[in-house]
């Protein structure tokens, strides 16, 4: 029984590492997400603006 007391600190410790770790790495995900997000939003924009010159040109 002696044994049992540590061996279940240890799980506890580890068990809630990878709860935090879980939350940072979606957090992470979100991030990279928006991101992209943001890039695409951008990449769209300058598209359609060139299309708008090209537009004007003709």
């Amino acid at each position: 029984m002696e044994v049992l007391g540590p061996i279940i600190g240890i799980a506890l410790v580890v068990f809630i590492a990878l709860f935090i770790s879980i939350f940072v790495i979606e957090e992470g995900v979100r991030r990279g997400m928006r991101k992209a997000r943001a890039e695409e939003r951008a990449e769209l924009a300058d598209m359609e603006a060139f299309e708008n010159d090209e537009e004007h040109v003709d």
